[in-house]
């Protein structure tokens, strides 16, 4: 596999996620395949402490569009969907009590989140932008 893969025991949203990997780690976790998968799977059922229902993972779908992609620049080659994963939301996860289930959650909940170290070679990570209106008229 060629990287090493860091269960966090912190919980933030996903954004706080993707940017915690990136100062400390390399990126937020990319799962390139069914190998790859039953990896994450066996860590899950190992955690040395309390997990979320679900975990933050760097996949992510393109705002105006149905498209997903991985925040490491990873192809999306395989995908792990659960039947039935259906909202608006444009952050990905995994499920920690379902084995190889992914589903879509709210950006903003805060859950624990895999991150990994070893780029991979050729790879340019995703841009993420964010930013916060203010109102310059508060008290």
């Amino acid at each position: 596999m060629g990287r090493n893969i860091t269960l966090v025991g912190k919980r933030l949203c996903w954004s706080d996620a993707l940017l915690y990997c990136r100062d400390f780690h390399w990126d937020l976790l990319s799962i390139r395949g069914p190998e790859e998968q039953e990896m994450i799977d066996e860590l899950v059922a190992r955690a040395p402490f309390s997990l979320t229902s679900h975990l933050w993972v760097g996949l992510r779908r393109s705002i105006l569009g149905t498209s997903w992609f991985w925040m490491s620049g990873d192809p999306m080659d395989f995908t792990q969907w659960e039947h039935g994963s259906h909202q608006s939301s444009p952050c990905g996860s995994l499920a920690s009590m379902e084995p190889s289930a992914w589903r879509q959650r709210s950006c903003e909940e805060h859950l624990n989140f895999f991150c990994y170290t070893g780029t991979g070679l050729g790879l340019a990570r995703m841009v993420f932008l964010s930013w916060i209106l203010i109102s310059l008229d508060d008290p």
